[in-house]
């Protein structure tokens, strides 16, 4: 079973069926695309509560301190729930992918196993795919619901930017909200009914929602890229809603997306795949990647004519845009990162918050090399933010100080 941890494990790419309840821990509202594919497939899946300071509290207490924060979070979302009897303990797996490469997320499932089963929850299994086959799937149909879960994923990721670009101009506050709130819900059941035609025309009528909205452009607002690490980027208790404090400061925010990261999965199993003569699981993944593309650029067509940035390049040129600084065969979520800040500041961004766990290896890298990127981007003003677990008390005043820093820098490019 390559590909999944190998004690007490379910299969996740041979195609067998799931006869058990898949939980899905609360990364990000990408849980929602993820239980309506399932739930097409015929898998049962529900979504846990999103973390907040109890399951924190849990997972600081039994994972051994080294860890990063999305480890705690993900660990003790686990554990409460168990506890807690909101899970069938012998009908249940719990969603835990996994990732190759030097980042402690490949291990998680590995520490989550012994944590279960010394907590005395054995029979609790752990669902893992992994991005060594990019995320194959599982089930009955296993590459027909990666493809229906990344239709969803793509969805999510465009209401998010529509959320991003309308929030900080509306004219009565919590319209955008209300409409992202039912966008969500379009697209769960889109998905459930099997995506297709059914999920673009969900994204039309999300389109014509959004453009209802009542919003006031008249005074710019700057533009911060948030970017980082997948999980704090996207986890708004893991980052302290640091989105709604940038848009508080007086910013604009655009972010990574996930389905960046299964794209990245993809070109670096495709890379892998040349390096070691696999070409019959080369050509697969490129028809694969190439199917997924064109899906994306319908999907994009959709909403694109309300969206000011432009939409998210492909993997092979942020590649390109990473390589005078951090070369691409290296991997790792820097690559992402880097290339990100390049893109976005050629497009406009006035401003980078780099976001990380406290001790993450890339977003130490990135951090690192963020003096020449500053340098070679006209000094673009930058700000890390390390998260550990424990509340930033002066994250309001540096925000706003940065925020400062991104106006200025803003007047000065436009005077150009």
């Amino acid at each position: 079973m390559s590909g999944v941890s190998t004690a007490h494990a379910l299969p996740v790419s041979r195609g067998e069926a799931i006869e058990r309840t898949v939980y899905l821990p609360f990364m990000s509202d990408h849980v929602v695309a993820f239980r309506g594919a399932l739930r097409h497939h015929g898998i049962e899946c529900e979504v846990l509560p999103p973390p907040d300071d109890e399951t924190l509290a849990i997972g600081l207490d039994l994972c051994r301190g080294r860890e990063c924060l999305p480890c705690f979070l993900a660990t003790g979302d686990v554990i409460r729930a168990c506890r807690n009897g909101m899970i069938d303990r012998a009908r249940s797996a719990v969603f835990m992918p996994a990732s190759a490469g030097p980042c402690r997320f490949g291990q998680y499932r590995i520490l989550q196993r012994a944590i279960l089963d010394r907590e005395g929850f054995p029979d609790v299994e752990i669902l893992s795919p992994t991005s060594e086959n990019s995320y194959r799937g599982f089930g009955k149909r296993p590459r027909a619901l990666r493809l229906l879960v990344w239709e969803g994923i793509v969805a999510v990721d465009l209401l998010l930017k529509l959320r991003y670009e309308f929030r900080p101009y509306e004219s009565r506050r919590g319209l955008t909200d209300e409409a992202y709130r039912r966008g969500l819900a379009m697209i769960e059941h889109a998905l459930r009914e099997g995506g297709g035609a059914l999920l673009l025309s969900a994204l039309e009528r999300i389109a014509t929602a959004f453009a209802a909205i009542d919003v006031d452009r008249s005074t710019a607002r700057p533009v911060v890229a948030m970017l980082g690490e997948i999980y704090v980027m996207l986890n708004a208790q893991s980052n302290q809603d640091l989105i709604l404090q940038i848009e508080a400061a007086g910013a604009e925010v655009v972010t990574g997306t996930l389905s960046e990261w299964l794209h990245f999965a993809d070109v670096t199993k495709m890379d892998r795949d040349v390096l070691f003569g696999l070409w019959t699981g080369l050509l697969g993944t490129k028809a694969l990647s190439i199917y997924q593309e064109r899906v994306e650029r319908k999907m994009f067509a959709r909403v694109g004519h309300l969206l000011h940035h432009p939409a998210d390049p492909p993997m092979r040129q942020l590649f390109e845009l990473a390589r005078p600084y951090f070369d691409p065969l290296l991997g790792t979520e820097t690559l992402l990162t880097v290339g990100k800040v390049v893109h976005y500041a050629r497009n406009g961004a006035s401003g980078v918050v780099n976001v990380m766990p406290f001790s993450c290896m890339p977003g130490i890298v990135v951090s690192g090399m963020s003096a020449r990127i500053r340098r070679e981007c006209g000094q673009l003003p930058w700000l890390d933010v390390n998260y550990d677990g424990q509340r930033i008390t002066n994250i309001r005043t540096r925000l706003e100080a940065f925020v400062h820093q991104v106006t200025q820098f803003a007047r000065v490019t436009d005077s150009t």
